[in-house]
């Protein structure tokens, strides 16, 4: 046992602080044990007078439960599970062959070298496997969630027996910096075949990010999250290679905290990150291929924010907090992002369809064109004006609650006022009356949507929503009837 070393004590986890003697105890060796729970401890760190670690516990020498190395482990979960068949999952053949006794033990013994996926969950899995131990060249994803490994020593010398590993997950694992790492050798390579690494919760120190990374030097996705980083800084050769990197809830405050360039990368979260401002934000020169971004859980109320993001030329999808933002009255924030952000399909997951991309930019345009301070806005307007033309009066200040419109069925065609509150279903069951159809049900609405030379036909299928959603002109769009 070692000072650093972490040990499991049934359901708890600990780290080993102090070994030796204790006052008044004779010349018994004692494990001081400082607990991840710190209410797990039994006193406040002192004994007899003398101070020891808080929030912890001393246990007897011979009373603490050591960890286990990594082979153990994978025959426990995998050689005496009694579903192991269901489990193991083999490279060539799915085909189950039914075995008794000391016959079904040896064949479950022989196929650990056949796993693809390893799962050692919350286990306590401390050191590598022996040196004799098999090898795992199936093996393509590792996942020693919550173990008890500290060194990153003993991580290169597991995935010395994984040559194809592709993901490899370490969470919850409390490495110890690696400038404290004794027997590295600069230029050492832990894998050359992972992609995915998880060091998410490992009490990752920001001057360990970059000699780790290098270590894995064909990874380009990293899920580091939950590491109170303030700072994110690697070599190039490594930001260069990453197309994925999920960082939320460290301490950044800004989004510069985030060093470099990353050529490649086209996914990133900083959620949780205590950012409150992105308008600095240059995402064009440092994220040029960006296409999701996750900011939510950060207070940003700013517009200029927004504004920033449409630096990132490619970007597609984005988690961000709405409702933070100020808005005039009769739009919702999130139509204003739509408008603003001309690349995006989707938001907060939920698709930005045609529909709701025209609708948002046309209430955006009816609301802010006539505003007092356009600073935040002026850009987009213009934009927006570019393809929808000049701005109507919106229909709020109007006290319209109706749009006249031309509406066609077949040879037919019918002026008609339809109120922007009543729902598709109404609409439809008018207008199955007014063109004397025999169904509702067999009626279907389109709405054919005229900007300068181009024009986009929408179906109006969901029959709870208002018309008003949809933003129809009286001037240029018609709606159309069609039926079985």
């Amino acid at each position: 046992m070692e000072v650093g070393q972490r040990l499991r004590v049934n359901v708890d986890v600990a780290t080993i602080r102090y070994i030796g003697e204790v006052d008044g105890y004779g010349s018994q060796r004692w494990i001081g044990l400082e607990w991840d729970d710190p209410s797990r401890g039994k006193h406040d760190g002192v004994v007899k007078g003398h101070r020891h670690p808080t929030g912890g516990s001393l246990m007897k020498m011979e009373a603490v439960p050591q960890p286990t190395d990594l082979l153990f482990e994978i025959r426990d979960r995998y050689v005496e599970d009694e579903n192991v068949e269901n489990e193991i999952e083999l490279a060539q053949s799915s085909k189950k062959i039914e075995l008794i006794g000391m016959e079904q033990t040896a064949a479950k013994q022989s196929n650990i070298e056949k796993l693809v996926n390893i799962v050692l969950d919350n286990r306590s899995v401390g050191f590598p496997p022996p040196s004799d131990s098999p090898q795992f060249p199936l093996c393509q994803e590792l996942n020693l969630y919550g173990n008890l490994l500290f060194k990153w020593e003993t991580v290169g010398q597991i995935l010395k027996h994984f040559p194809k590993i592709r993901e490899l997950n370490l969470r919850r694992n409390r490495m110890r910096s690696f400038a404290e790492e004794e027997n590295e050798c600069e230029g050492e390579i832990y894998s050359e075949s992972c992609r995915k690494l998880v060091i998410s919760e490992c009490s990752i120190t920001e001057n360990s990010l970059d000699p780790v990374l290098r270590r894995f030097p064909t990874t380009s996705e990293v899920v580091a999250f939950g590491n109170d980083l303030k700072r994110f800084l690697v070599s190039d050769s490594v930001a260069h290679r990453l197309t994925l990197l999920d960082l939320e809830d460290n301490l950044f405050d800004s989004i510069n905290a985030i060093e470099g360039v990353f050529p490649n990368l086209t996914q990133l979260s900083i959620a949780n990150c205590g950012i409150t401002s992105l308008a600095d934000f240059e995402g064009c020169s440092r994220f040029p291929r960006l296409e999701y971004l996750n900011v939510r859980g950060n207070v940003i109320t700013d517009w200029r924010s927004v504004n920033a993001m449409k630096s990132l030329k490619h970007m597609k999808r984005l988690l961000f907090d709405c409702k933070a933002m100020s808005v005039e009255k009769g739009i919702h924030a999130y139509e204003v992002v739509i408008a603003k952000l001309s690349t995006l399909i989707d938001l907060n997951r939920f698709d930005v369809s045609e529909v709701e991309r025209r609708s948002a930019e046309i209430r955006f345009l009816n609301k802010y064109a006539g505003i007092e301070d356009k600073t935040d806005h002026q850009e987009d307007i213009t934009r927006l004006i570019a393809i929808h033309g000049e701005p109507t009066l919106d229909t709020a200040k109007k006290g319209l609650t109706v749009v006249q419109i031309r509406i066609e069925c077949g040879n037919r065609v019918e002026t008609r006022k339809l109120p922007l509150a009543m729902n598709v279903q109404k609409i439809r069951d008018m207008l199955t009356r007014l063109f004397k159809l025999s169904h509702s049900a067999n009626a279907r609405l389109y709405l054919v949507m005229t900007e300068k030379t181009k024009q986009h036909r929408i179906e109006l299928d969901n029959p709870l929503r208002e018309f008003g959603y949809y933003s129809p002109s009286e001037d240029r769009d018609i709606l159309v009837v069609e039926h079985d």
